[in-house]
């Protein structure tokens, strides 16, 4: 349901980027292509209306890139895009509909990258099954007592 130009995926995928990196020693959102992540949530558990105003707050959004620092945001430097970030996340001077996009962008975003396989292996070190130290029979005795 949703269409968005090359040229608009890019900066999302930019974005998403932008909110979690990669660094030397892990994975970044690009790596996990979260911006398809988010696309796909928007588009499969949105409403068409919450759609609508997710395509209008990406123009808001683009718009806003363009007038901060006179380019598109796929553009920016590093430093540039922590700028807005932080414009961003301290609502300073921006639009709602801008706002409410990369809220809905770094929620999906966050969500992808938490439940990914390098982030649950890695840095959580979630184990699908209790290791050689689990014993299912044994009685257990109320703590303090």
């Amino acid at each position: 349901n949703i269409s968005l130009s090359p040229a608009q995926e890019k900066m999302l995928a930019a974005l998403s980027e932008a909110i979690i990196p990669k660094t030397n020693n892990f994975i970044g959102a690009a790596d996990l292509k979260a911006h398809e992540f988010v696309l796909t949530m928007v588009d499969d558990c949105s409403s068409q209306e919450d759609q609508q105003k997710f395509t209008d707050g990406l123009k808001a959004f683009d718009k806003l890139s363009h007038d901060k620092f006179g380019q598109i945001f796929t553009g920016y430097t590093k430093e540039q895009k922590k700028s807005l970030l932080t414009d961003l996340e301290n609502k300073k001077d921006i639009p709602e509909s801008a706002l409410n996009f990369y809220k809905t962008v770094k929620r999906y975003t966050l969500q992808s990258f938490t439940s990914s396989k390098e982030y649950m292996t890695n840095i959580k070190k979630y184990k699908m099954v209790p290791g050689n130290n689990f014993k299912g029979c044994v009685p257990q005795t109320p703590k303090g007592a």
